[in-house]
């Protein structure tokens, strides 16, 4: 458990409680689907959502990554996501989807390139699984994990810290820590174990990346993802009521939350902020803002919370003239919002809470902080800052009109859905990638509906999003995210085997058909394992001694030198 600041956790449990950090669990039951932060990248990377699969479009900083949407690092790139729970690292020539994304499963595909993975966390009954071209692999705990997928499909597992399973062909193998596992062939793959090597330049930058996370600061959540930018970007300071809070540093006169970005639309949650600041993430989707000594100060999610639940904003939407179901986009309407305070109800705009009622004569604390803009500008998902509307007459009258309760009264168009505000070319992965099948452990539920298809349905339903029990009866094709083949061909069949029979490697076990979630994993090291893991040891420290350095599945380009 992390610690705290004397004081802090008692704090913490206050503002915790005080601060609806996220709609909670009741509020939005019907709902488990969740996200990845898009927080960092180099280069040229390329970004294809589960609902529009062939428009690839430049990546955007703390886009929200989620079922069905895929990345593409180019040639000299990287790329950090951020989970609730740890972090993932793509290299260049990397090819990564999501398969699925829920409060329980994270299962992705890594097609070709080189990924690493770093999980803080796994609860009993979370499913963690990557899948490649010829095995599938199911993190087990809490650890550090690399990954390379090379051009013929073959992949290499490293386990520096942490515990595995490596399926393939019918059978599974553990790979245990300071293991290396290297799995060649795609019809029948075989299998060796190896010393793991020393760290390569791209193991370096992951540690450097990742020692940013070990600095995410002792008054949030440290499940909350993002938490890390906060120390470089602002300060921390004490605001009487609230306990420790943040405010950002360095920012325009006249700055306020919800301003430096724009809105996109994505199923199930609707409407969404992207927020265009680089710490823009933690307190934009968690926790609440509050003025204080002429500052605005975001009110974290204490550590003390127990549960916490991405939300795509944290505002109250007010409208005025056109704000209207029945107004058609591009009559003059305007859209309106304002930061959520600790105590200020919120009502979500989208799942099974989103036609509750927030109370008769609210007063919200940052009601005269409205941000307004024309709803043509806010469905195009244009730059909120360089299209707010400055006349007073217009946003005296829009902060006047009731809150809305529940879905947004404005439909999405094709550019809501838009990654990027940039509208140039971006490059796709090679086609042998986009078409080469991955290995699944666990059956990935279908890609979601096109948004040609939802968008009918979301103007039926009024601007309410598209609930998953809803997108399951679309009548759209149902398609694979991408194309998979089961680890299971045939009920008991095993041909996954060591490439030497006669090496000290564990045999693989027979894979079940299907894993159910939460099914605990089984502790199983047999004695080939320590005798093979002695010998890698041995392996790895005359490796080192001859100042062994080898990256089989990532090749640096001219400017990556190790």
């Amino acid at each position: 458990m992390r610690k705290t600041a004397p004081g802090s956790l008692a704090i913490a449990a206050l503002v915790g409680a005080m601060a609806l950090a996220s709609p909670s669990r009741a509020q939005t039951d019907d709902i488990t689907q969740t996200v990845a932060r898009l927080a960092y990248f180099t280069g040229t990377v390329s970004y294809s959502r589960g609902d529009a699969p062939d428009d690839w479009q430049p990546a955007s900083l703390n886009f929200p990554m989620t079922l069905g949407d895929r990345l593409y690092t180019a040639k000299g790139s990287r790329l950090e996501l951020q989970t609730e729970g740890g972090a993932i690292y793509l290299a260049s020539d990397t090819d990564l989807a999501a398969l699925d994304l829920t409060d329980d499963v994270t299962q992705l595909s890594l097609g070709a390139g080189s990924a690493s993975f770093l999980i803080r966390r796994l609860d009993p009954g979370e499913s963690f699984e990557v899948d490649t071209p010829n095995a599938a692999v199911t993190f087990d705990k809490p650890g550090e994990y690399r990954i390379d997928v090379d051009r013929d499909g073959n992949t290499r597992i490293a386990v520096r810290r942490g515990h595995a399973y490596v399926a393939a062909a019918g059978g599974e193998v553990p790979l245990a820590a300071g293991q290396l596992m290297e799995v060649e062939g795609i019809d029948s793959p075989v299998y060796d174990f190896a010393a793991l090597p020393r760290q390569d330049s791209w193991d370096r930058w992951v540690a450097t990346r990742a020692s940013r996370l070990r600095d995410a600061g002792r008054y949030v959540n440290p499940d909350i993802a993002g938490v890390d930018d906060l120390n470089e970007y602002g300060r921390w300071s004490q605001v009487p009521g609230y306990g420790t809070c943040w405010s950002p540093a360095n920012v325009e006169a006249g700055w306020q939350p919800y301003r430096a970005g724009r809105w996109a639309w994505q199923d199930p949650w609707g409407w969404s902020w992207i927020s265009s600041e680089p710490w823009g993430w933690a307190p934009y989707h968690y926790g609440r803002w509050v003025t204080a000594r002429s500052h605005w100060y975001w009110v974290p999610v204490g550590p003390a919370v127990r549960t916490i639940r991405y939300a795509p904003a944290l505002v109250a939407f007010v409208g005025g003239p056109g704000f209207s179901p029945s107004v058609r986009v591009g009559s003059g309407g305007y859209v309106g919002w304002f930061p959520l305070a600790p105590r200020d109800p919120f009502v979500p705009w989208w799942g099974a809470g989103a036609h509750a009622a927030a109370g008769p004569n609210v007063t919200y604390v940052n009601r005269t902080h409205v941000t307004v803009v024309s709803q043509n500008n806010f469905v195009s998902g244009a730059a909120v800052a360089t299209h707010v509307i400055r006349d007073a007459n217009t946003v005296r009258e829009i902060s006047r009109a009731p809150a809305i309760r529940g879905p947004i009264p404005v439909v999405p168009i094709a550019a809501s859905i838009r990654v990027s505000t940039k509208k140039v070319p971006a490059p796709r992965p090679p086609a042998a990638t986009l078409e080469r099948a991955v290995v699944v452990r666990r059956a990935p539920p279908a890609a979601p509906a096109p948004f040609r298809v939802k968008e009918t349905v979301i103007r039926e339903n009024r601007g309410a999003p598209v609930a998953p029990a809803q997108a399951a009866r679309l009548p759209a094709e149902k398609r694979e995210i991408r194309a998979t083949r089961p680890v299971v061909s045939e009920e008991g069949r095993v041909t996954f085997a060591p490439r030497n029979a006669r090496a000290a490697v564990p045999a693989p076990v027979p894979v079940t058909r299907a894993l159910p979630p939460g099914r605990a994993r089984r502790e199983v090291e047999p004695a080939a394992v320590k005798g093979a893991g002695e010998e890698q040891k041995k392996g790895q420290d005359k490796g080192q001694d001859k100042g062994q350095d080898k990256d089989k599945g990532h090749k640096p380009d001219a400017k990556e030198k190790r």
